[in-house]
């Protein structure tokens, strides 16, 4: 599962230090959104890159813009802006903070809770040389969201975004397009409740097999959770969990799979059969 304390995504042959063009964990982050990217633009589909601090990169921030890509990405106030009507330079989090307010929005944190917070926001460029030469750079101009906990003990939200941000309303949708990437810590949690962090494994092949058998079965659950033709399957394992006391509000991909757990051994033939029906 990891090279160093890298995670090799599903698409892990790009992941090799023998790849002619692919060589680092950034690059390889690169070409699997692209391939991301391509695959739902061929299917037709519209696409929002949700993404926490791991893809902050200008670079890459500027290279999205430029493919009128959208985009809510977090990102640290210690870059350098240069806000809409200046020239120079300035820290992007001193330019948030002379910023008026917008007005109050909940950030939904997931399993973390929700916290009132302070919007304000910023349009401004941000620049990017390769070689370090002043007249040498790439640029794009973006929005920026900042959310202020009432709490002073949490740290604040930050985000870049191509989406437009004028108003509170504004700003409560691109927290609510954020809020999404829970959904990706949930996929992990439920994943490594299914045993895909026990598997200390370093053989390519091996790794390979992990990943895609682990991702497929997840794929299976959601399939499961949506197909009415699997009623049987979901109200077998909603009475199996409502009997074990783990129900909550709703059936979970990760609750779906611990009733699995917990009545396959002892009625295997009857989870079976509504499987394959």
């Amino acid at each position: 599962m990891l090279k160093g304390q890298d995670f090799l995504p599903l698409a892990r042959h790009l992941f090799s230090s023998n790849h002619p063009k692919i060589k680092s964990q950034s690059r390889v982050e690169q070409a699997v959104l692209g391939q991301a990217l391509g695959l739902l633009k061929r299917v037709g589909m519209a696409a929002i890159v949700v993404a926490g601090r791991g893809l902050e990169r200008k670079k890459l921030l500027i290279r999205l813009a430029r493919k009128a890509q959208d985009l809510v990405i977090q990102i640290d106030g210690d870059i350098s802006v240069i806000p809409s009507g200046t020239k120079g330079e300035v820290l992007l989090a001193r330019a948030l903070a002379e910023q008026p307010w917008l007005g109050e929005v909940v950030w939904d944190r997931g399993e973390e809770g929700k916290l009132h917070c302070q919007a304000r926001a910023l349009r401004a460029t941000i620049r990017f040389s390769r070689s370090g030469r002043k007249e040498d750079y790439e640029e794009a101009t973006r929005n920026f969201l900042e959310l202020v906990p009432d709490d002073e003990n949490e740290e604040p939200l930050l985000v870049a975004t191509t989406l437009p941000l004028k108003t509170l309303a504004d700003a409560k949708g691109i927290a609510w397009v954020y809020a999404q990437r829970w959904a990706v810590e949930t996929a992990f949690q439920t994943m490594h409740a299914w045993g895909q962090d026990r598997f200390m494994v370093r053989d390519w092949q091996a790794i390979d097999r992990l990943l895609w058998i682990v991702g497929l079965a997840y794929a299976l659950m959601v399939l499961a959770l949506q197909d009415s033709t699997l009623a049987r399957f979901r109200d077998q394992a909603i009475a199996v969990l409502t009997k074990a006391s783990v129900v909550g509000r709703r059936l979970t991909v990760g609750k779906l799979g611990e009733a699995i757990g917990l009545d396959y051994a002892k009625h295997p033939t009857a989870w079976a059969s509504v499987w394959f029906m």
